[in-house]
């Protein structure tokens, strides 16, 4: 059985498939802390999202969202260490 932080990790990886590379090599703590939230950020957008309490589904698609710019940030950080 994958763990969270794997499952978040792909996921990342299918939706931004151009940071793959970076995704995939990430062994940061931080980075694997993103991940495991993103996947649960993503299990409560899909328990959510049959639900009419729009608020509800707008709060777990922004922090959706604002996870995705954490990773690629952190992504950005690692192909830059690779290239110094």
């Amino acid at each position: 059985m994958a763990t969270l932080q794997h499952r978040g990790r792909c996921r990342l990886m299918l939706r931004i498939p151009g940071w793959r590379a970076e995704f995939r090599d990430a062994t940061d703590p931080d980075f694997l802390d993103i991940c495991e939230a993103y996947e649960l950020a993503w299990r409560g957008l899909m328990v959510t999202g049959d639900t009419d309490t729009a608020k509800v589904v707008v709060g777990y698609s922004e922090m959706v969202d604002c996870l995705e710019t954490v990773a690629l940030t952190l992504a950005v950080l690692i192909r830059n260490r690779r290239t110094m």
